[in-house]
């Protein structure tokens, strides 16, 4: 992806001006992991639908709410995660609007997992009770 930097200097002298300098280069934006068949393409969501994504390089989590990374919360295989002893599911959910986006779901129950963050800034997982509307593709 390209992209162009306009860098405005106002001169002084005679008759003033204006001087613009383009810059082209790649933007430095992070690569994440894209989910097939989710309309959300690199995003994942939990019960809230709060916004996550996994680093292609490394399979660690992004949270997009902290803007951090969780280099404990990683992929373990091409739709699973584990995060302490919590096996996590990356699986294609039908959203409110009917559109399948990619969800994390807890292995064991099958139910939504929620993400919050305790008084410290670390993430927490909680299992909800709120199974998902799986979508056949």
């Amino acid at each position: 992806m390209w992209f162009v930097a306009f860098l405005l200097a106002a001169l002084t002298g005679c008759g003033g001006g204006i001087s613009v300098d383009v810059i082209v280069g790649p933007i430095d934006r992070p690569h994440f992991v894209i989910w097939f068949g989710s309309s959300s393409e690199d995003q994942v969501v939990d019960a809230n639908n709060d916004a996550f994504a996994f680093f292609a390089d490394n399979g660690c989590l992004f949270n997009f709410q902290t803007g951090r990374e969780n280099t404990s919360f990683c992929l373990a295989s091409a739709d699973t995660a584990r995060y302490g002893g919590f096996r996590v599911r990356i699986v294609n959910v039908r959203s409110v609007t009917g559109a399948c986006i990619a969800a994390l779901i807890d292995e064991a129950t099958a139910h939504f997992i929620d993400i919050e963050l305790d008084s410290f800034g670390r993430e927490v997982v909680f299992i909800t009770a709120i199974p998902p509307d799986f979508c056949n593709i």
